[in-house]
């Protein structure tokens, strides 16, 4: 089988099989396909036609020639294009029968006008011909008989019709028509196959994807206020400082307190305000931390005998000997030991209870200052923590939106890339059946030559 022959077996194999049939075994008599469309003609015309014999007409099937009958009514349209085009696939001649054109006076207009639609819709026939007949005058001339009835036989066209039919019949029994036309026939597939493939676009639903990828919005995520959330949380906290300061300054105005429970209430607000600030740094910024933790300086010593100490004993005693001369002297006639003796107590324990009372005025405002240097001190590393983990936060969560948004342009980027390669994949299927498409017309080309042009099915 030569190249030629498997092109024409792949893209028609009905016409390769009649071709081949054909040429093993002749066949008596000619076989012509007549077609048309309802109301042309057709069956009155194939009954005078069978009457002239020597020819075998069929309806449907395959045939190396085909009558085509048109109607002298009215120029032909897309049905008898599509009747044509049905019927003439694989036929080596078509002969055109005009029928009616006893009844309508202007058909020569409607026959240059059909003859031209046929050579610009099927430009594959290597001629047009279009032969006028009259169905009616044929049966009138069968009627008459003798040398009136061949005359007006010939005149009505009919006998020209069934020579042409005897002639393409003739024509093709050689088979090199047949193979022509099978070849032509052939072309016209690729040639159509190659419109498609040329003309289809699978890729445009892949392309509006990574069109609507490409153009995909940026989501944007929303961030917390992380600056006004630290500056309120600092608020927050300052005001939870002041009413700790509050009450342990009540505390030490009793006087009542020793160092070592201020110590413990000094201890247990310090803790109470850390747990609070954790408390509100998870809740304002999500950061589960814990805050620094420090114990408080012991509470200081006041220092004795001191310059205060001296003159508060001295102030003291002077004033206690003074109040025990008065006490004296209101006593009366007492014996001058009794009188230094009153004096001399009355001294000492005004200078003890003197000195006591400033002792304790100076131990309490030791332990103010050391309430609110501890205070001071918490605050400050609690609003550097605050700030630290404020900073962090944030740092944090631009970190994970950073990822997150790379995670998601490395997702985009992959799928772009999978639509790309799917497009390249499905543009390099096309192109390749183009170019084997293009190899078997090349072929045929080769083989046989082109002898008129190639139609478009349709």
């Amino acid at each position: 089988m030569s190249d030629a022959d498997d092109v024409l077996r792949r893209w028609n194999p009905r016409g390769w099989v009649r071709l081949h049939r054909s040429s093993v075994s002749e066949q008596g008599g000619a076989v012509v396909r007549v077609a048309g469309v309802a109301g042309s003609g057709r069956t009155t015309l194939t009954a005078e036609l069978t009457e002239l014999g020597g020819v075998e007409y069929m309806e449907d099937g395959d045939a190396p020639v085909v009558l085509m009958v048109l109607d002298a009514s009215s120029v032909l349209g897309r049905t008898e294009l599509a009747e044509l085009d049905a019927a003439a696939r694989g036929a080596a001649e078509v002969v055109f029968a005009f029928t009616g054109i006893d009844r309508y006076p202007g058909w020569r207009s409607i026959s240059d006008r059909d003859i031209e639609l046929l050579h610009r819709h099927a430009p594959w026939l290597a001629r047009v011909v279009v032969i006028p007949v009259s169905a009616v005058a044929a049966a009138r001339a069968r009627e008459l008989g003798g040398d009136a009835g061949r005359v007006l036989a010939l005149e009505s066209g009919i006998v020209g019709v069934h020579e042409a039919l005897l002639a393409a019949a003739a024509a093709s029994a050689t088979g090199r028509a047949t193979r022509a036309a099978v070849v032509a026939q052939t072309r016209s597939m690729i040639v159509d196959e190659i419109a498609v493939l040329s003309a289809a676009d699978d890729t445009v639903e892949l392309r509006a994807e990574r069109e609507r990828l490409a153009t995909r919005p940026v989501s944007v995520e929303p961030r917390p206020d992380f600056p006004r959330a630290r500056v309120e949380l600092m608020q927050e906290f300052a005001v939870r400082v002041r009413e700790a300061s509050v009450v342990l300054r009540d505390v030490l105005d009793e006087g009542s307190a020793d160092p070592g429970s201020v110590e413990l209430l000094l201890t247990a607000h310090s803790q109470r305000l850390r747990d609070e600030v954790a408390a509100a740094v998870e809740r304002r910024l999500g950061v589960v931390a814990q805050p620094p933790s420090a114990e408080p300086v012991p509470v200081p010593q006041v220092p004795g005998r001191r310059l205060d100490d001296r003159l508060a004993l001295v102030l003291g005693a002077s004033a206690g000997a003074g109040l025990g001369r008065m006490a004296a002297t209101m006593l009366g006639a007492i014996p001058v030991s009794v009188s230094v003796l009153v004096t001399v107590v009355c001294g000492a324990v005004a200078a003890w209870w003197l000195v006591r009372l400033r002792r304790q005025l100076a131990r309490r405002e030791l332990m103010r200052r050391w309430v609110v240097d501890e205070l001071s001190s918490l605050r400050a590393d609690l609003e550097a923590w605050i700030r630290t983990m404020a900073f962090d936060a944030e740092s944090k969560l631009g970190h994970d939106a950073a990822a997150r948004e790379r995670a998601r342009t490395s997702d985009l980027h992959e799928r772009v890339a999978a639509i790309d390669a799917r497009i390249r994949r499905r543009i390099g299927e096309q192109r390749a059946r183009i170019a084997a498409c293009e190899r078997d017309l090349s072929i045929l080309n080769q083989v046989e030559p082109i002898d008129h042009p190639v139609r478009p099915m349709r």
